[in-house]
């Protein structure tokens, strides 16, 4: 049920950038600058909070300009994090403002390597005005877009820098798409930048809702500053445990970051779930995440997706080395069917 998403892009409310954009911070942009991290925190936290009783909060009709909007102030948030990087679970902690690079391969800057409208997405988000930036903070080894997620030269491959241009090209597109799907790579990592263009394109009416495609690896941090930008969570769902996803994805606590991740989303957005099925994790990762998204999430709309292809460096793991079979596909549906959360027939 995407009740919220439908009415933004048929005009019916606001979406959330829209909204955020017009609430005020308390304060302006000098006495941002003297408070410290933690002080901006508690300050974006108590003002997030009207956005987990309802999708639409009342705002104000006027406020002084001269006042930060609280859209504002999560983009001020995001690059203050930049200096000490903890926007996703790796923990890198690198002072990404001197262009530093940690496990997301992304520095101070963003670049995406494509914008177009996808019509090969989910039905409910095509057609879609997908942005697909650099960088990622995975290391799939059967990684699909591992050129632009993993490369040493995604930026130069990409060549596009996310600037005022990228601004024009969204508003350009509104009228011919159902949303802004922002992706990648994965967009976490470039949090301070999106945030700078979505202020701008809410003051500009953009009036489309924004999805947040992503790998969902984030600190809780993170997740509070999508809190009121986000109209749908668009979350990649890949494992059934840690240890899985250890070996595969190279990240340390999966289970347990996701699952509190969706947790926390779903108190403030409506969210779509994407389960890649993988060879010879049917029982392990596809059975765990169903029946999990089943007790904790009946209501999130699930995919179940059968396009993995053994590519990158899946060769030197012989368990991901072929495609999915025949049986593991009926067995996911199965699975997903029999839990309630797909309806029969629905990949088939």
């Amino acid at each position: 049920m995407l009740d919220s998403y439908y009415d933004i892009f048929e005009g019916r409310c606001h979406s959330r950038i829209r909204i955020a954009i017009k609430i005020p911070s308390g304060f302006d942009k000098a006495g941002a600058e003297i408070l410290s991290l933690e002080e901006l925190l508690d300050v974006h936290k108590q003002l997030i909070q009207p956005f987990y009783e309802t999708a639409t909060p009342e705002v104000p009709e006027y406020y002084p300009r001269k006042e930060i909007s609280l859209l504002e102030l999560k983009a001020l948030i995001a690059r203050r994090m930049l200096s000490e990087c903890t926007i996703c679970e790796n923990m890198c902690r690198v002072d990404r403002t001197n262009d530093n690079r940690g496990i997301c391969r992304v520095g101070d800057k963003s670049f995406y390597a494509s914008e177009f409208v996808h019509v090969g997405e989910e039905p409910e988000i095509v057609p879609s005005h997908t942005v697909f930036f650099t960088g990622c903070t995975f290391k799939c080894v059967y990684c699909q877009n591992w050129d632009i997620a993993q490369s040493e030269m995604a930026e130069c491959d990409a060549g596009y820098a996310a600037t005022e241009s990228l601004t024009e090209q969204i508003v350009r597109r509104a009228n011919s798409v159902r949303n802004l799907n922002l992706v990648g790579g994965n967009p976490d990592q470039h949090m301070a930048n999106i945030f700078t263009i979505l202020v701008d394109l809410a003051r500009l009416g953009y009036p489309r809702p924004v999805v947040w495609n992503s790998n969902n690896y984030m600190t809780e941090t993170a997740v509070e500053l999508l809190t009121g930008v986000t109209d749908l969570h668009l979350a990649d769902f890949k494992y059934g445990n840690n240890d899985c996803a250890e070996t595969l994805s190279k990240v340390k606590r999966y289970w347990d970051v996701i699952t509190r991740n969706l947790l926390m989303e779903k108190r403030a957005a409506e969210i779509l779930i994407r389960h890649l099925v993988l060879p010879g994790h049917v029982d392990c990762c596809t059975a765990k995440v169903v029946e999990w998204v089943a007790g904790n999430l009946p209501t999130a709309t699930f995919n179940l997706m059968f396009q993995y292809r053994p590519e990158h460096l899946a060769s030197e793991y012989p368990e991901i080395n072929r495609h999915v079979s025949q049986d593991e596909r009926y067995r996911a549906i199965d699975l997903a069917t029999a839990a309630g959360v797909a309806k029969p027939g629905q990949f088939c």
